[in-house]
């Protein structure tokens, strides 16, 4: 849907917003006349004649090439034949509809913000007097129309009190209507009632001097009462207990401390900010604070101000007696001021100059003032609640984007959030930010005020840049720092940022007002947007992978489809063999979404799906690749969807799916004609056999398979690396369950060159392994070295998610439980965004409930235990079964809860399956301390037969045991208990042995 704004400009917008242009005024007259006469037949004859007042063949043509050019640029907008012309219906929105609706509605506000200026101004004058009269009665009756609603505005506003909102009509009126009496009386009337009789004296002499109301005698009567101000005696101002205005108490503490050091000579402060920083609210709270104190306020105009004589007379008044000056001050009043002091009485005295920030520094500089107070912006959540404060009926939503975008400034997001409820608008999400903030300034006058007033310090090249910086897509702002090095943006750059317009960090430089940015961004039309687009992605082409994304951004930004699908793929390619998951998920998907041809979405989809698996989210994989399998043929490129959704099955732990995703990969193996592909979907069937919970023969066969067919890699396998991984973690984690650690050992290390060719994949497989073999042969500073110094680049997928899960293992087998329990922290939040599988999770919560345990923290390790024994599902097997109920157990034990006791051993008697847990210390540890004092003998042997057990696969728990075994009976192994104590103290595990004496002296 086109829309047709007709006020101020006339500009057309396609739905994305975007100016759309014409050849020249006379096309855009005709489309305004079109468009204001929807229903109506049009003869082309008189068309011509309205805009070229010709008959003839040229003006004809001319009308032919307007018609062409609207219907170019704009669609199927109009039906033109031979002889007439005529709008399409429903195809373009009229701004003018939208006013005369408003106003029959009794909308003034709305009617009032869309009123940005005269109708059509740019037309005037067109050559073509038929059409300039009916222009000419249309801009009247819209300055009627608007003249009734800003009266009534103007009106209501008095009555409820709001003076600024007042002062803001009449001062429109005025504009308007120089010689309406009606409108300076109400404009002087609400100076006067807003504590600035001076601008209201002004005002009239203004009026007066340039004869424009003739006698007026209402104004010589309000001008009479402005001026009639009485002398009050001088007394202290008190700070009030609470500060009249929310969020600004230090600037009013400021502003107290200056009146309390006024001596002889007068405190000269100079006041910055920009309007709706809750400047002057401030300044005239202070005012009145000095007036009901008993001082003397004086406020003098900028026309009093002018010269040092002009000064002098106005300071003169109140010698001996003035207490507060508020003036408008540039640098030349400044120095008028200070020669004003050199002979007038000003002790006792604060002059408080409201000063641009360029004047206020020249004045400091100069020494023309003792200080600058500068209203800084606010941070967005005080902002946010000033707002929510200001208006009950603001949603919270509504507040933080608006705080968002007026960059803290509280009067700016206060307009913008009354423009959304005014249209009934609740941002929902990142990408309409920049649609809810068109609204909000093409709909609210007030927005529209304060922006301008934002962007009125920057000059032409500040200006330019902040659109530059505006209308670069989100990935490349990230690298806006190389984006500008490529031109001679520094003089601009140092200028937004003296001003406070930039965020910096990172090579990140972002906008901090960024509705302003966009105000100026939309003034450009799409051709300047895309030479933006592509010179920022020439500039990004040659840095490293992240930028290259961006680049693909902008080039899709720019309409350079074709370019960002081919630098998109090769950026996901090149970030998926070095790990860099969150760049190829970003590059992969910008290529899928500009994909057309079937081979295209299939290249690109698969690459977006190995990036989410790689990086963990398994769920959107899958759905990803099911949209796959449906448009992808027979062969090979079948048989690459299937193995990635057998890889996501299995991944994601879904036994239910693996069944039937093992039967399509087999269907589409028979088909497969690659090598590298068979082999890859050979051992994937494999894995899906291995994970059945079927025939011990069948898994044992399909173990030995994967364990032969990794021994024979070689570099054509690099594609589907992340399945060979995937295998040998699976074969590598059956043999440490059921083997011994030296078998594990001797896997790895048959294995270590062939994934060795697997680069990124393959070193991460390895690398989990060592800390395995490391952890198990109680080597914990070798494992902590591994996970400190890892190859590569740092991972930002799931393989960072197990790395904070180890490292938090490690630390808490060093006794270092803060540090684990950070990590591990860290590690679930990880897996929540991740997608872990339900395996993972519970090892990161079991390895959170020993640290809170062995720390002494009772009640969070009950929680986490809790966490691990309520399952919403109880024919859902937990990956981890028998040790949570030891360690609640032991728990028990430490509060001797007889009956929490004998609930943990029925259930550890009743567990049918502890696959890989019995080498685990918890379980012979609760067991062994469960029998009682009575029977320290009968534990103590207990433990060393499970150390036996445990000492092939585990050596650490095992030599745990060993300590337990002789806290329990001294005279028991007494050489094995004092040789275990030594491995322990050499691992760095030596705070088990204190806990080891201290948990059996409390059960002695």
């Amino acid at each position: 849907m086109l829309t047709l704004r007709c006020f101020g400009e006339v500009t057309t917008l396609d739905s994305r917003g975007l100016r759309i242009s014409l050849r020249s005024r006379k096309h855009t007259g005709l489309l305004l006349y079109l468009v204001a006469h929807p229903r109506t037949v049009h003869v082309r004859d008189e068309l011509a004649y309205l805009l070229w007042e010709s008959h003839d063949r040229k003006a004809r043509h001319s009308l032919s090439q307007a018609l062409y050019d609207i219907r170019s640029n704009m669609g199927p907008l109009l039906t033109v034949d031979t002889h007439a012309v005529r709008l399409v219906p429903n195809r373009i929105v009229y701004e003018l509809d939208e006013f005369e609706a408003a106003f029959q509605a009794r909308d003034h506000k709305a009617v009032i913000d869309l009123y940005r200026g005269d109708f059509a101004p740019e037309l005037i004058d067109l050559g073509a007097e038929g059409f300039d009269r009916w222009l000419d009665s249309e801009r009247e009756r819209c300055r009627v129309i608007v003249g009734l609603a800003l009266r009534n505005a103007q009106r209501v506003a008095e009555e409820s009190g709001d003076w600024d909102q007042a002062c803001l009509a009449a001062l429109r009126l005025v504009r308007q209507n120089e010689f309406d009496e009606e409108a300076h009386c109400a404009l002087m009337r609400g100076l006067c009632m807003k504590g600035d009789p001076a601008s209201a004296l002004a005002h009239y002499r203004a009026v007066r001097d340039a004869g424009l109301v003739g006698t007026a005698l209402r104004l010589t009567e309000l001008a009479e009462w402005a001026g009639g101000e009485e002398v009050a005696p001088y007394l202290a101002v008190h700070e009030p207990a609470e500060n009249p205005v929310e969020g600004r108490d230090a600037e009013f503490r400021q502003l107290v401390g200056a009146f309390r050091a006024a001596g002889p000579a007068p405190v000269r402060v100079a006041v910055v900010g920009e309007r709706g920083m809750g400047r002057d609210l401030v300044v005239r709270e202070f005012a009145r604070a000095v007036r009901s104190a008993g001082g003397i306020v004086q406020w003098l105009a900028a026309d009093e101000v002018r010269g040092r004589t002009d000064l002098a007379a106005e300071l003169r008044r109140y010698a001996g007696k003035l207490r507060l000056v508020v003036l408008p001050a540039d640098s030349g009043n400044w120095r008028a001021i200070d020669g004003a002091m050199q002979t007038e009485e000003m002790s006792r005295s604060v002059i408080l100059g409201l000063s641009q920030d360029r004047a206020a520094r020249e004045a400091e500089g100069a020494r023309l003032v003792d200080f600058v107070l500068t209203f800084d912006p606010l941070d967005e959540g005080t902002c946010a609640t000033m707002v929510l404060q200001a208006d009950p009926t603001c949603t919270p939503g509504q507040a933080a984007l608006g705080a968002r975008l007026s960059g803290g400034n509280p009067g700016l997001a206060r307009a913008i959030a009354r423009a959304w409820i005014s249209r009934g608008h609740e941002p929902d999400g990142s990408a309409s930010r920049m649609e809810a903030g068109r609204l909000a300034y093409e709909r609210s006058a007030d927005v529209r005020s304060l922006v301008d007033d934002q962007l009125k310090p920057l000059s032409q090249g500040e200006r330019r840049l902040a659109a530059v910086l505006s209308i670069l897509t989100p990935a490349a702002s990230a690298h806006a720092a190389a984006i500008l090095a490529e031109r001679s943006w520094s003089e601009d750059l140092d200028g937004l940022k003296a001003k406070g317009w930039i965020r910096s960090g990172d090579g990140a430089i972002r906008l901090s007002r960024p509705l302003a940015g966009w105000v100026v961004a939309w003034g450009f039309d799409g051709q300047e947007r895309a030479r933006i687009h592509l010179s920022a992605a020439r500039a990004l082409e040659k840095g490293e992978l992240s930028a290259r994304s961006a680049a693909a951004c902008e080039l899709a930004a720019a309409g350079s489809t074709s370019r960002a699908f081919d630098l998109g793929c090769a950026v996901a390619s090149e970030a998926l063999l070095s790990g860099l998951s969150p760049v190829a998920c970003e590059a992969g998907a910008l290529a899928f979404e500009h994909a057309t041809a079937v081979v295209d979405r299939l290249r690109s989809g698969l690459l977006l799906a190995e990036a989410e698996l790689q990086r963990g989210r398994f769920r959107r994989a899958t759905a990803l690749l099911h949209q796959m399998a449906a448009i992808a043929g027979t062969g090979d490129d079948l048989g690459r969807v299937q193995l990635a959704l057998a890889r996501a099955v299995a991944m994601a732990g879904d036994p239910f799916a693996r069944g039937l995703q093992r039967r399509r990969l087999l269907e589409a193996r028979e088909h497969a004609t690659e090598e590298a592909l068979a082999r890859a979907m050979a051992v994937q069937v494999s894995v899906l056999t291995a994970l059945e919970t079927g025939s011990n023969r069948s898994r044992a066969t399909a173990f030995e398979s994967i364990r032969r067919a990794l021994v024979s890699l070689s570099p054509d396998d690099l594609r589907f690396a992340g399945t060979w991984c995937d295998a040998f973690r699976l074969l590598f984690s059956q043999v440490a369950r059921r083997s011994t650690r030296s078998e594990a050992r001797l896997l790895l290390e048959r294995c270590r060159y062939s994934l060795a060719h697997l680069g990124y994949e393959g070193i991460r497989a390895i690398a989990g392994a060592e800390f395995w073999v490391a952890m198990r042969g109680a080597r914990l500073r070798d494992a902590l070295e591994l996970l400190r110094t890892p190859p590569g680049p740092p991972d930002e997928n799931r393989y960072g998610s197990a790395k904070l899960n180890n490292l938090g293992a490690a630390f808490l087998e060093l006794g270092d439980f803060d540090a684990a329990l950070d990590r591990l922290r860290r590690c679930r939040a990880l897996d929540e965004e991740l997608e872990s599988p339900v395996a993972d999770r519970a090892y990161t919560l079991l390895n959170q409930a020993q640290c809170a345990f062995f720390k002494g923290d009772v009640e969070l390790c009950r929680r986490y235990t809790e966490r691990m024994l309520r399952r919403p599902d109880p024919d859902d097997p937990e990956p981890l079964s028998a040790q949570p109920w030891a360690l609640n157990g032991l728990l028990a034990l430490a509060h001797q809860d007889q009956r929490e006791i004998r609930i943990c051993q029925e259930r550890l008697e009743t567990v049918a399956d502890r696959d890989g847990e019995d080498d685990s210390y918890l379980i012979p540890w609760f067991l062994a301390s469960a029998m009682g004092p009575t029977r320290r003998e009968d534990a103590a042997q207990c433990l060393v037969e499970a150390a036996d057990r445990t000492a092939p696969n585990d050596r650490l728990s095992a030599q745990k045991l060993r300590v337990l075994a002789g806290t329990l009976s001294p005279s028991h192994a007494r050489e094995e208990h004092r040789r275990a104590r030594g491995v322990l103290r050499s691992a760095g595990a030596s705070w088990f042995v204190r806990f080891a004496d201290v948990w059996s002296q409390q059960r002695a």
